[in-house]
C-alpha cells in the first residue's frame, strides 16, 4: 500500500505528555524492554508455521493468508445472492458484533429499505441469536413470513461449538417457523459457520441433512478476533454493492495484511499497535487511569461495542484491566463529557477520528438564523464533525485529560479492516505486557495465554442451564 494510502496515523504524543511527568524514567524503560521482547517473540511465532499459531491462538493474525478459508467464503456469498432475498446471521459476541460492526460502518444506515437493485441485488441484512429475549426474533419471523419472504431466507448460525445457549434457541425458533410455514426443506435455509469437528452439534447436523453451505471458525481464532475469518467475511460479501463479494472482500483484506505488516515491526513510528498497547499500559499501571473511553467520532455505534468485548474479554484478568466506556461523538459529549470533565480524574481517552467520512451535506449559510451558530453556514456537516472533533480533543488535553486520537484515512473497508486489526494487536500486546500468557505456576503454555480465554463467562452459562432444568422438571 503506498504510503500516500496509509489508512491510519495516531496521535499519542500529548497524552503522554500529561502521564510522563509523573513516571519514573526507569519504569517507562522497563516496559519498552518488555514491548521489544514481546514483539520479537511475535515475529518468531510468525516463522513457526500456521501450526504453531493455531496452538497459542493467534491462527487470527493470518486471516488474511487463508486463501481457501476466503474463497469458500466468497462462493458461498455468490450463491446466498443467488438464491435468497434475505440474509440473517444468527449469533451472540464476537460470532456476531464483527458482522455487525463491518455492517454498520461501511453499508447504506437504511440498508434493508432500499429497493434490491439500489443494493446492488444484495439481499436484506438481519442479526439476532443475541439474547434470549424473543421480542426482536419473534418480530423479524414474523414480518419475513407475513411478507413472503420467509421461503426466501438465509439463515448462518455462527457458533464454533454449535452449542451457544442464545445462538442455538434462536436457530431452532427460526427452524420451527420455516417447518410450521410449509418449508420441509429448512437445511437448503441454513448455512453453519462452525468448528470443523466432531464436538460440534452444527457440523454432526449437516453431516446427517447437508446444509445450504458450511463455513469454519478455524482453529486458533477466538470469537472476539474472528471478523476477518469467515464469521464476518460472509456477511460482508453477501451485503456488496458496487463491487462484486469478491472484490470487496479483497480490498478490504488490504488494509489487514498492511496492519499486519506494521504490527510486526519494531517499536517506532511505524508500529501503531505497540504505540498504543504501551500508552495503555503506562495510563493504567503509572498514570492512575481505571477507565478507557473509546470514542467513536461517528454516527456508528457498533465499533465501539465490539471494542469493548475485545478490550475487557481479554484483558481484564487477574482483577487488573482497564474498564472500557464506548461512546460516540459527537453525540457522546451531549451525555458523557461533562463526566470526563469533572468527574473522577480516572479516565484516558481514545478518539477514533475518519478523514474522509464518505457522505457530504452542506449546511444552508442563508437561513436567517443569527448569532453563534452563523459560523456554521455554507459549511459541510463532514467539515463541522471534523471541527467538533478537533475541539473536543484539544479540550481534553486542556483539561489534563489524556486523549490519543487514531485517525483513519476514510470509512471504508480497507481502513476499517487496518483499524480493527491494529487494536486487536494492540490488545494482544497489552496482554501481554500484564504477563497473561505467563500461568500462575509461571510457565508459559501455549493455548493457555488468558488474553484469548474467557473462563470467567462460564459460570453464567453453567448456571443457566441448571436453571432451565429446574423449570422443565417443574412443568412436567
Amino acid at each position: 500500500m503506498p504510503e500516500q494510502h496509509v489508512p491510519l496515523r495516531l496521535d499519542e504524543t500529548r497524552a503522554l505528555d500529561l502521564l510522563t511527568p509523573r513516571v519514573s524514567p526507569a519504569h517507562l524503560q522497563e516496559i519498552d524492554a518488555r514491548v521489544a521482547a514481546s514483539l520479537a517473540a511475535f515475529r518468531a511465532e510468525q516463522e513457526q508455521g500456521y501450526s504453531g499459531l493455531q496452538r497459542s491462538l493467534r491462527a487470527w493474525t493470518q486471516s488474511h493468508l487463508r486463501e481457501d478459508d476466503i474463497r469458500a467464503t466468497v462462493e458461498l456469498a455468490e450463491r446466498v445472492r443467488a438464491r435468497f432475498d434475505v440474509f440473517v446471521l444468527v449469533g451472540i459476541g464476537g460470532s456476531d458484533l464483527g458482522g455487525r460492526t463491518l455492517h454498520d460502518t461501511l453499508d447504506h444506515p437504511f440498508h434493508n429499505q432500499l429497493p434490491r437493485e439500489d443494493r446492488g441485488g444484495a439481499p436484506e441484512i438481519y442479526f439476532t441469536g443475541d439474547t434470549f429475549d424473543p421480542k426482536r426474533l419473534v418480530a423479524l419471523t414474523d414480518l419475513l413470513e407475513a411478507r413472503g419472504l420467509l421461503d426466501r431466507t438465509c439463515f448462518d448460525v455462527v457458533s464454533k461449538s454449535g452449542k451457544t445457549g442464545e445462538t442455538v434457541s434462536a436457530a431452532m425458533v427460526a427452524r420451527d417457523r420455516m417447518m410450521r410455514a410449509g418449508i420441509a426443506d429448512w437445511p437448503s435455509h441454513v448455512i453453519a459457520t462452525t468448528g470443523f469437528d466432531s464436538e460440534s452439534v452444527l457440523y454432526q447436523m449437516n453431516a446427517r441433512a447437508p446444509f445450504f453451505g458450511v463455513l469454519p471458525v478455524p482453529n486458533g481464532v477466538g470469537g472476539r478476533f474472528s471478523f476477518a475469518s469467515p464469521v464476518g467475511l460472509l456477511p460482508f460479501a453477501v451485503a456488496a454493492v458496487g463491487s462484486s463479494p469478491e472484490a470487496r472482500v479483497r480490498e478490504a483484506l488490504k488494509g489487514y495484511a498492511w496492519a499486519h505488516v506494521r504490527g510486526l515491526e519494531p517499536a517506532g513510528e511505524s508500529n501503531l499497535a505497540a504505540r498504543l498497547a504501551r500508552w495503555w499500559h503506562v495510563a493504567e499501571r503509572l498514570g492512575g487511569c481505571t477507565e478507557l473511553v473509546f470514542c467513536n467520532y461517528a454516527d456508528d455505534s457498533r465499533l465501539g461495542d465490539w471494542f469493548v468485548q475485545l478490550y475487557e474479554e481479554s484483558l481484564q484478568e487477574r482483577g487488573e484491566g482497564l474498564n472500557v466506556l464506548s461512546t460516540r461523538g459527537p453525540t457522546g459529549n451531549h451525555s458523557i463529557l461533562n463526566g470526563i470533565l469533572r468527574g473522577p480524574r480516572d479516565k484516558c481517552v481514545l478518539v477514533v477520528e475518519w478523514e474522509d467520512l464518505g457522505t457530504s451535506a452542506t449546511i444552508p449559510a442563508d437561513t436567517g438564523i443569527e448569532g453563534e451558530l452563523e459560523s456554521f453556514g455554507g459549511l459541510g456537516m463532514e467539515s463541522v464533525q471534523r471541527a467538533s472533533c478537533h475541539a473536543t480533543v484539544d479540550d481534553y488535553l486542556a483539561n489534563g485529560v489524556p486523549t490519543a486520537t487514531l485517525t483513519c484515512r476514510a470509512r471504508d473497508g480497507a481502513c476499517l479492516f487496518a483499524l480493527m486489526r491494529v487494536l486487536m494487536d494492540a490488545v494482544a500486546l497489552k496482554g501481554r505486557l500484564q504477563g497473561l500468557h505467563v500461568g500462575e505456576d509461571d510457565t508459559v503454555t501455549p493455548g493457555r495465554d488468558l488474553t484469548y480465554l474467557q473462563h470467567g463467562v462460564e459460570g453464567y452459562k453453567v448456571r443457566t442451564r441448571q436453571n432451565a432444568e429446574e423449570m422443565r422438571a417443574q412443568s412436567a
